[in-house]
């Protein structure tokens, strides 16, 4: 097994979350398909039945309800990395903010734009969608940090994060 060199390690990184244009953008893209596709079916005769309508209607609105609700109530503060854990600082506006450590995933990567999961030890997950418009000049950090492995010396850095967790 080769040691590790520091050359290949991601640098510490501090990277804003909470911003974002384009999941707005992409959220009401949704919204607007999903309510084009309901005033075809009712233009194509669908309308007929007073109860189909409402229901429709009614799912469109909660749908958009709930996008309001998830883009009001995103996370928000800042995301670090170390060199050995991840660690979010969350902004509660005007409250103290607190903070979550834990391990980072990456479930979308469209170069751009990152969702990732945080996994904290006691089993809750943050999702958090990261842009590169947010900071430009730290993409190319945060990039090779999402991607890196904790130093070695890290306390279970061997270890996959299932057996970091522990079960309350």
């Amino acid at each position: 097994m080769r040691s590790a060199s520091s050359h290949f390690s991601a640098p510490p990184v501090q990277y804003p979350v909470g911003r974002g244009l384009v999941l707005l953008w992409g959220l009401l893209a949704l919204l607007g398909s999903g309510a084009a596709a309901l005033l075809h079916w009712l233009l194509q005769g669908a309308g007929h039945s007073v109860v189909r309508l409402s229901v429709a209607i009614f799912f469109w609105l909660y749908a958009a309800g709930a996008v309001w609700h998830f883009w009001r109530h995103r996370v928000r503060g800042l995301l670090q990395w170390d060199g050995l854990q991840w660690r979010l600082e969350i902004d509660q506006r005007g409250r103290p903010a607190h903070s979550l450590e834990g391990a980072l995933w990456v479930r979308l990567d469209l170069q751009n734009q990152l969702w990732v999961c945080l996994d904290v030890p006691d089993g809750r997950s943050t999702w958090l969608w990261l842009e590169r418009q947010s900071a430009p000049d730290r993409w190319g950090d945060l990039r090779r940090a999402v991607y890196s492995r904790p130093r070695p010396d890290a306390p279970g850095a061997g270890e996959p994060a299932a057996a970091r967790r522990t079960d309350a």
